[in-house]
């Protein structure tokens, strides 16, 4: 059963308008709960009926979609290292009746952790693996983890360490701090890895692979603070670890690349990977709501170039383009000319800030903002 949050105004035809909003989060000001119920709030007020879901594609919120559109599961809370090895209280989702758990990598290894002056070297993917582990320990037999949001690129060499992976170097003797030493990686044990009996899927919406110029570190390195003769290197060692690991295919499935290179461990341990979006979309039956609804409202952050290589505003408005109900996006900036998204189902884009003011105010002032933004448009649409 899907589990969704409807708003009506009461004394109200069935001759309204009925929106459907599904926003994704604001890094570092809202989460998309938080975004639907804000936009809600004042549709509702202007006489609009309105139901808001939780929308996610794998990064951040991917947990919290979950749990509000689908009913039966909790949260479990669970010290686990983040990257630099600190204990940090990290959360997933917990389905008992189904023994299914979901976990994102942004809960352990997110790049909210990112230390700039710290070296690659130090940012483990560890602390997801022990959220796997604790995962598995609770009985899950299917776990879906989302890839996003993370700050580590470390080819989930950590992650399979945690999992009980053996690295073993090419005399054959095993590499005591793999991530420490990659270059000296020759093959990998897995025998003792507890993944064995579960069914893994890796919850995605990046295609990159582990190397080149669209993988893990050259596209999405310089956002987690690798940059220079450092990046340099993890791209070699990168390749000679695919070319060692991985001979058939060496890194290059689509998918490898996500999370800092997560995607590229979780396939050799069997994981499938599926679209995060439509894993979701699939849980709250989106494309009903879409066709029960006049007007889709959906949003992010920034929308840009990036949104248009699949992101959940984009992947929203294609889906109310297909059922010919118009797509209005709210986010924080955009960039880019509006006729680049209207070609991909966006009717018209609405940024929420409306005066001159800094990057970090208009965090801290994102709810505020939106609600204002919410009522201006609310109020056309009313009429």
């Amino acid at each position: 059963m899907r589990r969704v949050k409807l708003f009506n105004e009461p004394n109200q035809g069935s001759e309204l308008t009925k929106a459907l909003i599904a926003i994704d989060s604001f890094k570092q000001s809202f989460t998309s709960l938080a975004a639907g119920e804000i936009v809600a709030q004042q549709f509702v007020q202007a006489g609009i009926p309105s139901t808001a879901v939780a929308i996610a594609d794998g990064g951040e919120g991917t947990v919290a979609a979950f749990l509000h559109n689908k009913a039966g599961g909790e949260k479990i809370v669970r010290p686990v290292h983040d990257p630099y090895g600190k204990f940090v209280q990290a959360e997933f989702g917990w389905y008992p009746a189904e023994k299914l758990a979901i976990i994102e990598t942004a809960a352990a290894s997110g790049i909210q952790f990112v230390q700039p002056a710290a070296t690659y070297q130090l940012a483990s993917s560890q602390g997801t693996g022990e959220l796997l582990r604790a995962a598995i320990e609770l009985g899950a037999q299917r776990v879906i983890v989302g890839l996003g949001g993370s700050g580590t690129v470390d080819a989930g060499v950590g992650l399979l360490a945690a999992l009980g992976a053996r690295f073993l170097d090419a005399a054959g003797q095993q590499i005591a701090q793999p991530l420490a030493h990659l270059a000296e990686i020759d093959a990998i044990d897995t025998e003792s890895v507890m993944t064995k009996d579960v069914t893994l899927l890796s919850a995605s919406d990046v295609t990159s692979p582990l190397t080149g110029e669209n993988g893990a570190v050259q596209l999405f390195g310089p956002q987690k603070g690798l940059t220079g003769s450092a990046a340099v290197e993890l791209e070699q060692q990168f390749t000679q670890l695919a070319q060692r690991l991985d001979p058939q295919q060496q890194g290059q499935v689509a998918g490898d690349g996500a999370a800092g290179g997560i995607g590229f461990a979780l396939r050799l341990i069997g994981s499938q990977v599926h679209s995060g979006f439509d894993l979701i979309a699939q849980v709250c039956q989106f494309e009903q709501l879409v066709q029960a609804a006049d007007v889709v409202i959906t949003g992010e952050g920034q929308i840009d170039a990036q949104s248009l290589q699949g992101k959940v505003p984009v992947k929203i408005a294609q889906i109310a383009q297909r059922q010919h109900k118009p797509c209005l996006a709210f986010v924080g900036n955009q960039v880019g000319d509006l006729a680049a998204f209207q070609a991909h189902g966006l009717t018209s884009i609405f940024p929420i800030v409306d005066h001159v003011t800094t990057l970090q105010q208009a965090l801290v002032d994102g709810k505020m903002n939106l609600a204002r933004t919410a009522k201006r448009v609310a109020a056309v649409l009313a009429i």
